[in-house]
């Protein structure tokens, strides 16, 4: 059987982070005979070779190469293109992983779209909104009628290439010692030739593991090479992307490039270093500027970036560091009230204010019916008057709200209904922007339009503004709320850095045990019993299989098989069974949750009486001099006892 898709994989010195790989690709749900995978070896020093073959040798669907070292993956990439044998690519690098439906649901989307290129949704382990942007409005069978290229970002390799039309149009990764963004030269070929490119964001397709190995990291403005590498992919965009079928695209990616890749990085080096890099590489940076970016172009880099386009024109070092520094200290603080389930969605009022450098609410000044930032003199007397005016930025803000799993690395967007941003006033002539709107989260929906994935998932935010884009997790204080939206056992709450979050597997909360049982005596014997739940909110009659764990100091201790009832009477757990005498720790388990003590414990009589106390409640004064009196009756019952014994 022809493969379905080839999988290339640039090899060189991958240590431990192949077995990523290698459990990643083990576990995809597409058959092990429908795809091949193709590793490139670019002349490790090391024993990698060795240890692919014997990886290779009980693998049918593994090829293994080795090439002298080429100093960069673009030729083993193109090497292991030229070796596919199935319809369609899929580049890895060495020590990445996929999640398990990537190459099913690659091919299956490509299949039903008939697409030249795949870009799928793709997570970092030390981000939660990266490249995430692109894919909130959902599939989409083909952007390339749209003209917008950044459709096509982050311009990684990590995507599904038809390998027949990647043949035709000659598409190689630039071969060489030290290809920076060899991606970026590889993806805009692709955008040029391509007739279809399709978008694929209900499903999480690749983990990016970011480590110290990433080669790029040992690029940076400060030098020249940095520079010369900007020109020559400069000049490639020109070249690549011309005519009037290219030019809204062509001006989005060098204003793209130049803003994000050059501009925000040396405006960072001029803030931070202490040596004379950013006085020996303007020169070199001016000249790209001067041969790309007329200053006509320059309103278009955005509020942000055209200052810094400005100071670097005019030389202004000094400037730009401080700018930039004074920029760093702007934040985006989420807010959420009134947090409530609704029909079996949570919802919640979410309000979005930046924050300027002393942790208060921006200040812009409003002059004149215009909107202006207010920098310090100096900067904005070398700025152009226009620099400072943010007046007609007010469209450019999207609040988005996203659920984001830790464990998984997966961040979905989440609906935000009824949207707004206003200049909210601070006094005379001060305003601030404040955004506000309403997030639903439909746990049968929000992943991607399918269910979430059992995890415990955080509410976070972004906002974005023009060039520039803030991220934190929604700040506020609520008591559990435990639910039963669609049957799934949900607790919403605070989590310990202040966020709302919603657990779905009973880690952090659990549905029981936050369900509000009454401490004391329980209905019934331990045998049989019935523990009501009255805070457990319900909208639809079900009956869920549960298990209750007692545990104690030596052992596991005993299971007991329970039900969790919904109905008209409300949500209660039914159940019971052998349990000796004694007291024990209580883990309540349910449908996809872990095994996991909560703070409620339990005391077993030997008559089979079922008492519960919940820990972390302090008992009232009174509870205490109850008990200080039960323990005095008992030990007068216990003496009376003696001295009868002793008397006989």
């Amino acid at each position: 059987m022809q493969p379905r898709v080839s999988v290339v994989i640039a090899a060189y010195q991958p240590g431990d982070g192949f077995d990523r790989v290698m459990a990643s690709l083990d576990a995809q749900t597409l058959p092990q005979d429908q795809f091949e995978l193709i590793v490139v070896d670019d002349g490790s020093p090391d024993d990698t070779v060795e240890r692919l073959l014997a990886r290779a040798a009980t693998r049918p669907n593994m090829r293994v190469e080795r090439i002298e070292n080429s100093g960069w993956p673009s030729r083993p990439r193109n090497i292991g293109t030229d070796l596919a044998t199935a319809p369609y690519v899929f580049y890895m690098d060495h020590d990445d992983s996929l999640y398990p439906d990537a190459l099913q649901r690659l091919v299956d989307y490509a299949a039903e779209t008939g697409a030249d290129v795949v870009s799928a949704k793709e997570a970092q382990t030390r981000s939660v909104w990266w490249g995430t942007s692109p894919f909130r409005h959902g599939n989409i069978p083909n952007v390339v009628p749209s003209g917008d290229i950044h459709q096509l970002m982050p311009m990684i390799p990590h995507k599904l290439y038809r390998r027949a039309f990647l043949a035709e149009h000659g598409i190689r990764f630039p071969e060489g010692r030290r290809q920076l963004w060899e991606d970026i030269f590889f993806n805009i070929q692709a955008w040029r030739h391509a007739t279809v490119i399709a978008l694929l964001a209900d499903t999480q397709v690749y983990l990016w593991h970011l480590t110290k190995a990433n080669n790029s990291s040992t690029y940076g403005p400060g030098g020249m090479e940095f520079w010369d590498r900007m020109d020559l992919l400069l000049e490639f965009i020109d070249r690549t992307l011309d005519g009037a079928e290219f030019a809204r695209a062509h001006q989005d990616e060098v204003l793209h490039q130049w803003r994000s890749r050059a501009l925000k990085r040396f405006a960072k080096l001029a803030g931070t270093a202490e040596d004379d890099r950013p006085a020996t590489t303007l020169p070199r940076a001016q000249a790209v500027q001067a041969k790309y970016i007329p200053e006509e172009v320059e309103p278009l880099l955005g509020m942000v970036s055209r200052p810094y386009s400005a100071l670097t024109r005019s030389g202004s070092i000094e400037l730009l560091g401080e700018l930039w520094k004074l920029d760093q200290q702007m934040a985006g603080r989420f807010t959420a009230f009134d947090a409530r389930w609704t029909a079996g969605v949570l919802e919640a009022d979410v309000v979005a204010r930046w924050t300027g450098p002393d942790g208060k609410p921006l200040r812009l000044t409003r002059r004149d019916g215009r909107i202006l930032r207010d920098l310090p003199a100096g900067i904005a007397a070398a700025l152009p008057p226009e620099a400072l005016d943010v007046t007609d930025t007010l469209e450019t803000f999207v609040l988005r709200v996203g659920v984001h799993s830790r464990t998984e690395h997966v961040t979905w967007d989440l609906p935000v209904t009824g949207a707004t941003t206003a200049w909210e006033p601070l006094g005379p002539g001060i305003v601030t922007p404040v955004s506000r709107g309403r997030v639903v989260i439909d746990v049968e929906r929000a992943g991607g339009g399918r269910p979430l994935a059992p995890s415990v998932w955080e509410i976070t935010g972004m906002i974005q503004w023009d060039d520039i884009s803030r991220s934190q997790g929604l700040r506020i204080k609520v008591k559990a709320m435990p639910a039963l939206p669609a049957g799934r056992p949900t607790v919403a709450y605070t989590n310990t850095s202040g966020t709302l979050a919603i657990d779905l597997i009973g880690r952090a909360r659990n549905l029981v045990a936050e369900g509000g049982p009454a401490g004391g005596p329980v209905q019934g014997r331990v045998r049989s019993f019935v523990l009501p739940l009255p805070k457990v909110q319900t909208w639809v009659p079900q009956r869920t299989p549960a298990t209750i764990r007692f545990e104690t100091d030596r052992a596991a201790g005993h299971r007991v098989q329970a039900e969790l009832v919904a109905d008209a009477a409300g949500v209660r757990l039914e159940g019971g069974g052998p349990v000796p005498p004694g007291r024990y720790r209580l883990a309540f388990l349910l449908p996809d949750g872990v095994d996991r003590v909560t703070r409620w414990s339990a005391h077993v009589t030997r008559r089979g009486d079922l008492t519960l106390t919940d820990t972390k409640l302090r008992p009232s004064r009174s509870t205490i001099a109850g008990a200080k009196a039960e323990v005095r009756r008992i030990a007068a019952g216990v003496r009376r006892r003696m001295q009868r014994r002793l008397g006989r």
